[in-house]
C-alpha cells in the first residue's frame, strides 16, 4: 500500500510539474518573434525560459509513480 500511495504522489508531482511549465511557456509564446528558429517556436521559448530541466524532471517523476505503481498493485502482501 506504501508503494501505492508513493507511486500516486509521483504521479501527481510529476502531472502538476510537467502541466505548469507547458503553461508558462504556451503564455510566454507571443514574445518569440521568430518563426524559424531551428528548435521550433514552443521549444524555443522553453530553452529560453530555462523550463527544459522542470519538463524533464516531471516526466521522470510521472513513469516513476506508474512503476511504483504498478509495483505496489502486482506485488504480493506482507501479510
Amino acid at each position: 500500500m506504501k508503494k501505492i500511495i508513493a507511486g500516486i504522489g509521483f504521479e501527481i508531482t510529476g502531472v502538476l510539474m510537467w502541466l505548469f511549465s507547458s503553461l508558462i511557456a504556451s503564455m510566454s509564446l507571443e514574445n518569440t518573434t521568430e518563426w524559424s528558429t531551428q528548435l521550433g517556436r514552443y521549444w524555443q521559448t522553453v530553452f529560453d525560459l530555462g523550463l527544459f530541466p522542470t519538463l524533464v524532471i516531471g516526466v521522470i517523476l510521472l513513469i516513476t509513480g506508474i512503476a511504483f505503481s504498478l509495483w505496489g498493485t502486482f506485488s504480493k502482501s506482507d501479510k
